[in-house]
């Protein structure tokens, strides 16, 4: 099968992902990575999984994340490690711990 591949302009496409042929991406998309495009995705779309699925828009995934931005780019090694060592636990996330019953 074969068909034309169409990436919009400012879009990521995440490691091992992979989109079929006769796919068009449009503008401000960001692809999980190992997603499997099997259909065209609009504009300021996220979209994960196998097939892949529209998750959220852009505004939302960045006003999600904005909380987790440190503002540590551009400072030294050093720098961005005294920044981490100053903040609270509640900054970081935590992950429940497995069991072994």
């Amino acid at each position: 099968m074969f068909g034309k591949v169409k990436i919009g302009d400012w879009c990521y496409i995440g490691n091992n992902a992979l989109i079929m042929p006769g796919v068009t991406i449009g503008d401000n998309v960001l692809v999980s990575s190992g997603s499997v495009v099997t259909k065209s995705i609009p504009s300021n779309m996220v979209v994960a999984g196998n097939p892949a699925r529209i998750i959220c828009s852009i505004d939302d995934y960045i006003a999600r994340n904005t909380q987790y931005n440190l503002g540590t780019k551009g400072l030294l090694h050093k720098e961005k490690e005294q920044v981490l060592r100053g903040l609270s636990d509640e900054r970081f996330i935590k992950k429940q711990q497995m069991f072994y019953e």
